[in-house]
């Protein structure tokens, strides 16, 4: 336990114990005792309670093992009180201290003590000579022992300065550490879109920089405070989820042991929450002592900190660090670990909001996503697949129109843009096409033209390619008839039934939508075999940076060509696997028919 000083005051930098007793305060006794001849010299530091020997020869011992005296048996204090000499040649005779316990019980009789300072140039103890006869101290004697106290003094002060020096320097390392921990936090959050992210982010900072055997993150949620692999199933489905799972059960059993945990003061993370600040323990030991309750199966690690999450209010779960060995956690520790739960909570907080946007684009995609219509002539598939790096849907949609006359009229489109407008956007065009090519049994031109028209009409502000195509009855020699106009959309192709794939591209692609809508547009007719199978896609499948749109087709013409003989559902998720990757670049949209 650190001790107080009497003068002046608490704040002496640093205490006796930290200059602590060596030989070479000893070595001061010495001179003290050859100089003067005295039987006793002490060098004596005086604090609240006691006075303390770091430097002593003569005395007896028991008292030179114990090193140390109530301010009851104490001359020193004077010379720290009155900052000054205290020299007397016989005690016993004098008001102040005939009285003092030192004379009877130590044999303090003569006494000449300087005061010895440190480096605030306080008076913190007392160079003394002790005889325990009556002695008149000539003024050689007082001299040499003035002289010798300012040595021990230069000594002190030295020690103090190397001291202060090295615990500068350790403060700059460890600012230097907190500084690179958080900005490597800071870097590693930057980027985080998940919960996972977060949690992974975490672990690795906490790792790398403190040394940390794991670090976990558990949400709250109602009532209960959830760790990442406990998260709703749609969560489970972010990139890494699975994975980072699979590591913290190899690593941190009992994590898993204890996923669920109450949003109260039974365990160790929720008292952390409940009280807003660090619940921490040096090892396992004491945490199990206060929380027997939990399961205690296959503990790692022995220090452990829980980390309340919190920002602007908000509660969003508890962070858990574990350390390999036992520790204390000192300032330094629990100040970046502070600074590392608010770092966490604000990107927590922006992942648990992007993932609500997440979960209500999804629900937007799927009231935007038609559903397909069911005949015995025909079977469909269409996927919808979300570029890695933005939200759960964009511009690019499909659809299928089972119409009155009973044809089937096939949709695919791409507005220009790749936000939450562009899906808005979307919305607008795919229902009013959609309900033309219901109401009106026109051409693919003409029906193009007038949705081109009343776009522009309803100043609906959209520049689009799209693809309109209607299945018409069979022919006469049994197959199907396609009619189809292209605004500007990438080709559609047919994979025959032995095997060769067709482009749907006799002539250029007409002007996408937006651009003139008194255009004149084309239609063209192919009729196609029973076993068939008609792809529509938009440009994400085929289009790469850096490389022609030849060269895009001719690879999805192979792909398709693998795949064309599966069932129509593993046909296009082939199609898929093949040609994107796992941060492909583009939204996708597919729409398959095969003919029976």
């Amino acid at each position: 336990m650190t001790s107080t000083h009497a003068v002046p005051a608490e704040d002496a930098d640093p205490d006796a114990d930290e200059i602590g007793v060596d030989e070479s305060f000893d070595r001061y006794a010495r001179m003290v005792r050859r100089a003067i001849g005295v039987p006793v010299a002490l060098v004596s530091l005086v604090e609240a309670h006691r006075q303390l020997f770091i430097g002593a020869q003569g005395l007896e011992d028991e008292l030179m093992a114990l090193r140390q005296t109530p301010l009851s048996h104490s001359f020193c204090q004077y010379v720290v009180a009155d900052e000054a000499p205290l020299v007397t040649a016989d005690a016993r005779v004098e008001q102040r201290l005939r009285d003092n316990l030192a004379i009877p019980d130590l044999g303090v009789v003569a006494y000449a003590g300087y005061p010895i300072r440190d480096q605030q140039d306080r008076v913190i103890g007392s160079l003394c000579a002790i005889d325990d006869t009556a002695r008149e101290w000539t003024p050689e004697e007082l001299s040499a022992l003035e002289d010798i106290a300012a040595a021990c003094t230069t000594e002190i002060v030295q020690r103090q300065q190397k001291r202060h020096a090295a615990r500068t320097a350790a403060r700059a390392r460890d600012l230097n550490e907190r500084s690179a921990l958080l900005l490597a936090l800071a870097e590693s959050l930057s980027a985080t879109r998940t919960v996972v992210d977060v949690a992974a982010a975490v672990d690795g900072v906490a790792r790398e920089h403190l040394g940390a055997l794991v670090a976990g993150i558990w949400i709250a949620e109602d009532d209960t405070v959830r760790r990442t692999a406990d998260l709703p199933t749609h969560v489970q489905h972010a990139p890494g989820l699975l994975s980072y799972v699979r590591h913290l059960g190899e690593q941190w059993h009992s994590a898993r042991l204890n996923d669920v945990l109450p949003a109260d003061l039974s365990n160790p993370l929720g008292l952390a929450l409940a009280e807003g600040r660090i619940v921490w323990f040096p090892d396992r030991h004491r945490q199990n002592a206060v929380y027997g309750g939990l399961n205690l199966e296959r503990q790692v690690g022995e220090a452990r900190a829980f980390v309340p999450l919190t920002h602007r209010g908000r509660a969003f779960g508890g962070m858990a660090v574990i350390w390999p060995e036992s520790r204390d956690l000192g300032h330094d520790v629990l100040d970046t670990l502070q600074a590392l739960g608010r770092y966490a909570a604000q990107a927590l907080g922006r992942a648990l909001l992007l993932q609500e946007q997440s979960d209500a684009l999804m629900v937007l995609q799927g009231a935007l996503q038609p559903r397909l219509p069911e005949t015995d002539e025909m079977l469909m598939a269409a996927r919808y697949r979300p570029a890695a790096a933005r939200d759960q849907i964009g511009g690019d949609w499909y659809d299928a129109v089972l119409m009155p006359s009973g044809d089937t009229a096939l949709m695919i489109g791409d507005i220009v843009g790749h936000d939450l407008q562009a899906a808005a956007t979307m919305g607008q065009v795919r229902a009013t096409l959609r309900t033309l090519a219901w109401s009106q049994d026109e051409a693919p031109s003409a029906l193009v033209g007038k949705l081109d028209q009343a776009l522009t009409d309803l100043q609906v502000e959209a520049m689009a390619t799209l693809v309109y195509l209607r299945i018409e009855t069979w022919d006469r020699t049994g197959d199907r008839v396609l009619r189809w106009t292209n605004a500007g959309h990438p080709p559609p192709l047919v994979v025959c039934p032995e095997g060769t794939v067709r482009f749907l591209a006799e002539d250029a692609p007409d002007v996408m939508l937006g651009v003139a809508p008194d255009a004149e547009r084309g239609d063209h007719r192919l009729s196609v075999p029973p076993g068939a199978t008609l792809l529509l896609y938009t440009d994400g499948l085929v289009e790469r940076r850096g490389e022609s749109l030849v060269d895009g087709l001719d690879r999805l013409a192979d792909v398709a060509a693998t795949h064309g003989r599966r069932p129509i559902g593993e046909f296009v998720d082939g199609v898929l696997t093949d040609l994107l990757g796992l941060e492909q670049a583009d939204d996708v949209a597919v729409l398959a028919v095969r003919f029976v």
